[in-house]
């Protein structure tokens, strides 16, 4: 038996009977407020906890990438949405040598030029793919500007070849989202044109995908949680799976305290003003104040005097900011469970998706 606290550092580490807590307590919600459950596999890229996942309930999966709907399509899963506009012909090659595997896709689009070319490249190739049309709900990073453009690109998107129009989606799931759907579903019925789907997201926001009159959800981070989920009051720190194992390799700053990780271990993503860029949970009142590439310095500011302090060679779990951007940093995952008070690796997994951008 290996303990983790005798890995080598930094390690990325995640407490298994708090994934499937947290598994379990997203999917028990979902079915109590009727919506689907496509899960987000960004946060994990590990495709046996993607079936953890389906076996708790999911409809199917959520993957950002192509390349790591590829990797999950290899470990056989079939019914995988993509959320992003797929662009250009090697995409369109993949995209289609996918779905002619028997891979049920769907793509999300947000105009007429990347639905046209997904319909020509599905024709093309003798396969047929669905779309959602994404509609903005305030990110603006992408999707059309509300009904009336939605209803423009789905009637469209009902004369192309080889395509079929499945509904809308948006991330995440906002209020005003409510009277979006109900106009879209409202102008497309006039149409004779079914909605399907509409998928909503974000962890935390599955009772405004369900008030907004949403089917399914997507939800990611919920699975490993965060700081940036607890300090939205969508977790406990004890729900955080995810932690950085690191090591303390200085203490010659007054006032501070240095661990072997830095952005190259951590992310950068999603830096707090306040310099609360982590928790530690050995010490509560120390935290990740900065990082360069390769250090992360701890601020001690907030310890009493005379309170226990951290030691060059100490072991430290510090919870990070943003756990789908740390995953994409690391080779591997420690999962591991307390047996007789002591915290002992029981998987060893490659993230098998880490790194698939394009």
């Amino acid at each position: 038996m290996q303990r983790v606290m005798d890995l080598d550092t930094p390690s990325m580490v995640v407490d298994l009977d708090v994934v499937e807590g947290n598994i379990r307590r997203l999917q028990a919600e979902l079915d109590e407020l009727g919506l689907k459950n496509r899960p987000h596999i960004k946060t994990h890229k590990i495709p046996t906890i993607g079936r953890w996942q389906l076996k708790a309930g999911a409809v199917g999966i959520t993957c950002q990438k192509l390349g790591e709907a590829e990797v999950f399509a290899d470990a056989g899963f079939d019914d995988i949405l993509i959320p992003y506009n797929l662009v250009g012909a090697p995409k369109m090659e993949r995209l289609t040598r996918l779905a002619r595997r028997g891979v049920k896709v769907t793509v999300a689009v947000d105009s007429e030029y990347t639905a046209r070319g997904i319909a020509e490249a599905a024709q093309a190739a003798d396969t047929t793919l669905g779309l959602l049309v994404e509609i903005d709900s305030g990110g603006h990073r992408a999707g059309v500007q509300g009904a009336q453009e939605g209803r423009a690109l789905a009637r469209k998107i009902a004369d192309f070849p080889s395509v079929s129009f499945e509904g809308f989606m948006c991330y995440p799931s906002r209020p005003e989202m409510t009277e979006v759907w109900a106009e879209a579903k409202d102008l497309l019925y006039r149409d004779g044109i079914p909605v399907n789907t509409i998928s909503g997201g974000g962890t935390g926001a599955q009772k405004v995908s369900k008030a907004n009159g949403c089917t399914e959800h997507r939800s990611g981070t919920y699975l490993y949680a965060d700081l940036n989920v607890y300090r939205g009051g969508n977790c406990t720190l004890d729900q955080c799976a995810m932690t950085v194992l690191t090591t303390i390799v200085s203490t010659a700053s007054p006032g501070f305290a240095t661990v072997d990780g830095g952005s190259k271990t951590f992310t950068n993503d999603a830096l707090q003003k306040d310099g609360m860029n982590g928790y530690v949970r050995e010490y509560p009142d120390v935290y990740l104040e900065r990082m360069s590439e390769e250090h992360g310095v701890l601020n001690l500011s907030k310890l009493a005097d005379g309170a226990p302090r951290p030691k060059v060679g100490e072991k430290l779990h510090i919870i990070p900011n943003h756990a789908c951007g740390t995953t994409n940093l690391h080779d591997v995952v420690y999962g591991y469970r307390k047996r007789n008070g002591e915290d002992i690796v029981e998987w060893e997994w490659p993230v098998h998706a880490r790194g698939k951008i394009r």
